[in-house]
């Protein structure tokens, strides 16, 4: 693969705490993933719940029966 046919990356450094450290690390292994998937995931996830609260729409966990249990607020 040449340069030109490379997607462009854009490397950042990140500071944190332990905690969200070894969230992200538990994370990574929960998904069998990488600290890239996990970010990743977590954004497009975010994405989804920005848009639809722009939309008036609600994030909800609901059980296998479709019993809410948990409305997500604060994003």
């Amino acid at each position: 693969m040449t340069t030109q046919n490379r997607p462009q990356r854009i490397q950042i450094n990140l500071d944190l705490s332990p905690e969200l450290y070894e969230t992200i690390n538990n994370l990574v292994q929960q998904i069998n993933g990488d600290n890239t998937e996990v970010f990743l995931k977590a954004i497009a996830l975010l994405e989804v719940v920005v848009e639809a609260k722009l939309k008036g729409k609600h994030l909800w966990i609901t059980d296998d029966k479709q019993n809410l249990e948990t409305e997500i607020i604060g994003i």
